[in-house]
């Protein structure tokens, strides 16, 4: 029997996908842009499981923009603030949390009975998505992520067996965790077309400054292609397009 919560899902989606939602569980590796309203959604559609992970914690800088950001969750984590938040949606939902964040060590145990895998690590965390990807793909498991561009978004997929991070990347693929201290995601990789205002200039003073400027719009839409994606796949009505090839939608400002 569906929940009263979800009755409106029907005529979108069968009882039986409904069903089988209730029985999936979805890993997000950072909760907060893209993380916390993809994790959103999710639990309003009625996935039965997630499993969170995020070292951070929320400041003042946040709210324009994440999804559990506001000024009654400054200075508490990240996982525990959307945690909160899924509850509130959905009391049933079955979180698992990993507060100290995911990495080459923990992330086997992460993936843990997952069934699909969000990729919503911090950009300056380039070592620990590479770490995530290597560990999804030796698990069989899709990882779908999505980058905020302006007014507008990219979202990328890769498959267990597909082209790879670090291929899109441009780094060997047996290269160490260690040594990708330092190195990011080159900005090119996430679209064929840029918004204006992503000069190489700018670039290279964002990477100095550790800082990227994003509104809550982009950090609204990619959620929203992210879970549509996902959730066909999973519910093997639609196949993804996989990377190098990506979903991509750009307002220019």
């Amino acid at each position: 029997m569906i929940k009263e919560q979800f009755v409106r899902n029907l005529g979108i989606m069968s009882e039986e996908d409904i069903n089988k939602l209730q029985q999936t569980t979805i890993a997000i590796a950072g909760c907060g842009c893209i993380g916390g309203f993809s994790a959103e959604l999710l639990a309003r559609m009625g996935i039965g499981r997630v499993v969170l992970a995020d070292p951070d914690t929320f400041d003042l800088s946040n709210i324009n923009r994440q999804c559990a950001a506001t000024h009654l969750t400054i200075g508490m984590s990240k996982v525990t603030a959307l945690k909160n938040h899924l509850l509130a949606i959905n009391p049933d939902l079955e979180i698992i949390e990993y507060p100290a964040g995911i990495n080459e060590h923990n992330v086997d145990d992460f993936l843990q009975g997952v069934d699909y895998v969000i990729d919503a690590i911090d950009y300056f965390a380039f070592p620990e998505a590479v770490a995530l990807h290597r560990a999804a793909r030796s698990n069989g498991l899709h990882v779908i992520t999505a980058v905020a561009l302006g007014f507008g978004t990219t979202v990328l997929t890769f498959a267990p067996d597909g082209m790879t991070m670090e291929q899109l990347a441009g780094v060997p693929e047996e290269i160490s965790i260690e040594d990708l201290r330092g190195t990011t995601f080159p900005p090119s990789g996430y679209a064929d077309q840029l918004p204006s205002y992503v000069t190489m200039e700018n670039v290279q003073q964002w990477l100095i400054n550790r800082t990227i400027p994003t509104i809550s719009v982009g950090q609204a839409l990619g959620p929203g292609v992210l879970v549509s994606q996902l959730v066909l796949h999973l519910l093997g009505r639609k196949q993804p397009l996989l990377v190098p090839d990506s979903f991509q939608l750009q307002f220019e400002a």
